[in-house]
């Protein structure tokens, strides 16, 4: 009888344990037993409609958020940088060779309900203070995604994000370097300087 109340005891503490890590340590915290430890993000992150309102140039757009909004916004209007791409900078008097097609390319945009989407491997803002984020159109298409693929620009992978996107944008540019696709197209081999 005793040998099946400790197996018993046993069995509970272990599930007890498993419930808690599961739950991000919210148990012990409903116990009185806080962490200072912030909980973990969630695995998969919510999807949130936007309506893009600006392009400020390939991998960096204003949005306004149609619906909810991510705790990390302070308004319904962000700055969004694509996670995951580098696109050539647009300088107005200066811009790096590619810039203005990259530019166009995610104007396409400009106007439309996409779907936002957070990544929980990486922080949620920049130093810039802008949101990392991927977009989405209602094809389901990835834009940060398309603009490697199709040469408007790099695979950045400086700041980590998702396992699997990261192999599948550097992916991405073996593809668009192979076609000589966009901006790998131009005769200037800087380009292909990281």
């Amino acid at each position: 009888m005793n040998r099946d109340k400790i197996c018993f005891g046993k069995t509970a503490f272990l599930f007890l344990c498993l419930v808690t890590l599961l739950s991000g340590g919210q148990l012990l915290a409903a116990a009185g037993k806080t962490s200072s430890k912030k909980p973990p993000r969630a695995v998969y992150e919510p999807l949130y409609e936007v309506r893009v309102t600006k392009v400020v140039d390939g991998d960096t757009v204003d949005v306004e958020f149609l619906g909810e909004t991510p705790p990390e916004c302070d308004t319904s209007c962000q700055r969004i940088r694509l996670i995951g791409v580098d696109t050539p900078e647009y300088y107005k008097k200066v811009r790096q060779p590619y810039a203005d097609e990259a530019k166009e390319y995610t104007g396409k945009c400009l106007g439309t309900n996409m779907r936002l989407q957070l990544d929980w491997y990486t922080s949620y803002k920049d130093r810039y203070g802008r949101l990392l984020a991927y977009l989405y159109a209602e094809d389901g298409s990835m834009l940060n995604y398309e603009l490697v693929r199709n040469g408007y620009g790099r695979y950045y992978g400086k700041f980590k994000f998702n396992k699997q996107n990261m192999a599948s944008f550097s992916q991405a540019e073996e593809y668009a370097r192979g076609l000589c696709l966009g901006l790998w197209g131009l005769e200037d081999e800087g380009a292909s300087d990281r």
